[in-house]
């Protein structure tokens, strides 16, 4: 790290990885829930031409290990404690937002038929339909997640280049993997994106900002 957590940083790290995994339960539970109404399809023309490309199931299924563990660490280690906290805090924010959406504006992305014809395809079906529901479509909790990544390790890449720039690529995958695996409609992802950028900027003015007037009090 860049340098010895104090013991109020320490339990505020340890506070900001339940939040993430309290975050990641309240979409399970949303996931899982029922509706007295039919939920929206937001299926556009586009979506309807859009093929499945199973291989995709490579990056969408490491998406929970890289944005709710690796990059928190990463922010941690390379940039300090209030990267890793505005790192922790857009991604609790991002899906505070996204359970206020499922709540009140639930979708859902029907199954499409897969081949099966690859051991993608097996994966596709068992693995990722087999445990998500089709719903919690709008915006995408996958892309919310990766962009928030995204911004992360961008704000770290002149600290550690490589791994910075291999992560963002990877997340980047993981956004087109979202329609091509049928998982979600593009406006879906386009949700996502909005609600990343907003969430992850939001928590850095709060956070960062008292730092950025002293460095212009100095000057």
């Amino acid at each position: 790290m860049k340098s010895q957590l104090t013991a109020r940083e320490r339990i505020g790290v340890v506070c900001v990885f339940a939040g993430i995994v309290l975050a990641f339960v309240t979409y399970e539970i949303f996931n899982k829930a029922t509706y007295s109404y039919e939920p929206l399809i937001m299926k556009g023309w586009l979506d309807a031409k859009i093929p499945i490309v199973s291989i995709f199931v490579v990056p969408y299924l490491s998406f929970h290990i890289l944005a709710a563990l690796i990059v928190p660490l990463l922010s941690l280690k390379i940039g300090g404690f209030r990267a890793f906290l505005v790192n922790g805090l857009a991604i609790i924010t991002g899906q505070l937002a996204l359970d206020v959406a499922y709540a009140l504006f639930q979708t859902q992305v029907p199954r499409t038929a897969v081949p099966g014809n690859s051991p993608f395809d097996w994966v596709l079906v068992h693995i990722i339909y087999g445990n998500d529901q089709p719903l919690n479509g709008f915006p995408s909790n996958h892309v919310t997640w990766s962009v928030i990544s995204i911004i992360a390790l961008w704000r770290l890449r002149h600290l550690a280049p490589k791994t910075s720039w291999i992560l963002m690529l990877w997340f980047l995958l993981i956004l087109p993997a979202t329609v091509f695996l049928h998982q979600h409609f593009l406006v879906d992802m386009y949700g996502g994106i909005f609600v990343a950028f907003t969430a992850y900027w939001g928590v850095m003015f709060l956070i960062e900002k008292p730092g950025l007037e002293l460095r212009k009090t100095e000057a």
